[in-house]
């Protein structure tokens, strides 16, 4: 079984091939320097980047694996959550493909991707409790099977990324700032300034909009009054109040579900603290703790792949 698989929700347009349990390929199309000018991803330049980049990601993807384009079975693509425009292109170029080999379409979901972009290189033992963290999303998921995913908690306003984001921004960092603050965080005191562990209440939900504008606050207080922000204390500050909610709410949500694996997904799991966060978890309760290889931790197509592999084994069975 052969899969080509498309990923193409933001700011990235990727192609993999999966044959058996073997990721052939992964090639990724970036555009954060395109971005970067603007502080951020501007949708309609995503899409109109990526119309311009399919065509030499696709034919990079069958010269790298010397794969026939008659040869594969499946064509799977990201459907949703994503940019409206960026979608709709992945959608377009996995419809041609689809249409042109007479092959079956697997429209997948982008979260439900990351997740199991962690089992690639390992292998999940269900029920699996999964963190998701990325740009747009805080969840708990537990997934009971590759076609069972149950959302347990998730953010009210503001992802952990998103929030990183706006903070280096703020902080004139550019974008994007979550990586540089968590490398500064490394070597400074995480209790050299006060901020708030948000929504620290019984239920697994996140928000993170009250951090962001207590952080922000914090910053232009310093600025006003002429005071110098001792830049990695305050990174290793914000990174110790942005991370220690989820600790505190993923170990609840162990100890209710007992799952028999534990993992994170999303861009945010590079993150050094949380991937600390998660090992010390899974070593405390002797779970079957997976953390991604980091090249599968941004948005990519292998882990679509490796989802639309899972789900079809998953239906036969």
């Amino acid at each position: 079984m052969k899969i080509l698989a498309i990923e193409s929700s933001c700011d990235e347009f990727s192609i993999s091939i999966i044959e058996e349990d073997k990721i052939l390929c992964n090639i990724i199309s970036s555009q954060i320097k395109d971005h970067q000018v603007y502080g951020g991803v501007v949708p309609e330049l995503a899409a109109r980047l990526h119309l311009q980049n399919m065509h030499i990601v696709l034919q990079s993807a069958l010269k790298e694996t010397e794969t026939t384009i008659e040869s594969i079975d499946y064509v799977a693509y990201t459907e949703k959550p994503g940019l409206i425009g960026s979608l709709i292109v992945g959608k377009t170029v996995a419809e041609a493909i689809a249409l042109y080999i007479d092959k079956p379409l697997l429209p997948l979901h982008h979260i439900e991707g990351h997740i199991f972009g962690a089992s690639i290189n390992h292998k999940f033992v269900y029920p699996v409790l999964a963190l998701v963290v990325s740009g747009g999303h805080t969840q708990i998921e537990l997934v009971h099977s590759p076609n069972e995913f149950e959302i347990i908690g998730t953010t009210q306003d503001d992802a952990i990324g998103e929030c990183y984001d706006k903070v280096a921004r703020v902080l004139g960092m550019g974008y994007p700032g979550g990586p540089l603050i968590d490398k500064l965080a490394q070597t400074g005191n995480s209790s050299k300034y006060l901020l708030p562990i948000a929504k620290n209440d019984n239920s697994f939900d996140f928000s993170y909009s009250g951090l962001k504008t207590a952080a922000i606050n914090l910053i232009h207080n310093a600025e006003q009054k002429h005071e110098k922000l001792e830049l990695k204390d305050f990174c290793a500050t914000f990174q110790f109040a942005a991370t220690s909610i989820l600790k505190i709410k993923l170990e609840k949500a162990v100890q209710k579900f007992k799952p028999l694996t534990l993992t994170v997904a999303g861009g945010v799991s590079a993150n050094s603290s949380i991937r600390k966060l998660i090992m010390e978890i899974g070593n405390t309760y002797n779970l079957n703790t997976i953390i991604p290889d980091l090249e599968y931790c941004t948005d990519n197509a292998a882990m679509i792949a490796k989802l639309a592999r899972e789900k079809l084994i998953n239906q036969n069975h």
